[in-house]
């Protein structure tokens, strides 16, 4: 049988191996980028040549060998930003790995209502989980912004017109976190047991926790604190280190930067 005939030294071995990583980091490089869809362009340019060749379209078949005669210079030039950005990260260090999506926007969050507390600025930040909040944006303003702390203390400054309000993250169609959403009203909360000196802000995180799966932090103006709503409880007073480790445990299950 054929299988039987086939053997493969460790040579072999080890050069299929570094083409699949090659392959693999050449994949999750383009990820998410115009390049990925200029890929599946080029993919379906070759399905076409193959269709031409096999049912004898002379001139479509030589249109394409007049692209393909020049195509090193075509991916070079459509793959540029791709390329030099690849080469720069392998001179830094090529075994290096991108930082996860979800560290990455913990890292953001944290860093950003740290220094919300220092500028004495309010603000509320709504955490998509299961249960979709789509129709909560409705009520504010639709961004589809990357997570970025500048942009985040820019929602939340008091001199700018979105800074009413919360801001919504949630996974893009890339699986991707983004800020979906700013200025969104949310629901207040209907229990009457709750403290007498929690203010609007923290009534609308309550309300909304007690409705679905969300979760919502709070940077408080008055008190300069942060606090974590879940379940319609709210958490102590938390430090930079404690939030950073409830905001991954909680965001564990979290479907961001996995395929769709």
């Amino acid at each position: 049988m054929l299988i039987d005939s086939i053997q493969l030294s460790f040579i072999d071995i080890l050069d299929i191996t570094l083409v699949a990583l090659m392959v693999y980091w050449v994949l999750r490089l383009i990820r998410g980028t115009h390049a990925e869809q200029m890929l599946i362009g080029l993919l379906i340019m070759f399905t076409l040549y193959e269709i031409s060749r096999l049912f004898g379209l002379l001139t479509v078949e030589w249109i394409f060998n007049q692209i393909f005669a020049v195509f090193i210079v075509l991916l070079v030039i459509l793959f540029q930003s791709e390329i030099r950005k690849g080469l720069v990260r392998v001179a830094k260090n090529p075994l290096s790995t991108p930082i996860p999506p979800q560290e990455q926007l913990v890292n953001t969050v944290v860093q950003a209502a740290n220094l919300l507390v220092k500028k004495g600025w309010g603000a509320l930040i709504v955490f998509e989980r299961e249960a979709g909040l789509k129709h909560l944006d409705e009520s504010g303003v639709l961004l589809h912004a990357r997570v970025d702390v500048d942009l985040i203390l820019t929602l939340f400054c008091p001199e700018t017109a979105l800074h009413d309000g919360a801001i919504v993250l949630a996974a893009n169609s890339h699986q991707q976190p983004e800020i979906r959403s700013a200025r969104v009203l949310l629901p207040l909360a209907k229990s009457t047991d709750i403290h007498g000196q929690l203010g609007t802000r923290h009534r609308a995180a309550i309300g909304l926790s007690e409705e679905n799966d969300a979760l919502v932090l709070i940077v408080s103006e008055e008190r300069g604190e942060i606090h974590i709503v879940e379940d319609g409880q709210m958490s102590m007073a938390l430090q930079s280190k404690d939030l950073t480790s409830i905001l991954q445990q909680k965001l564990a299950h979290l479907k961001v930067g996995e395929d769709a």
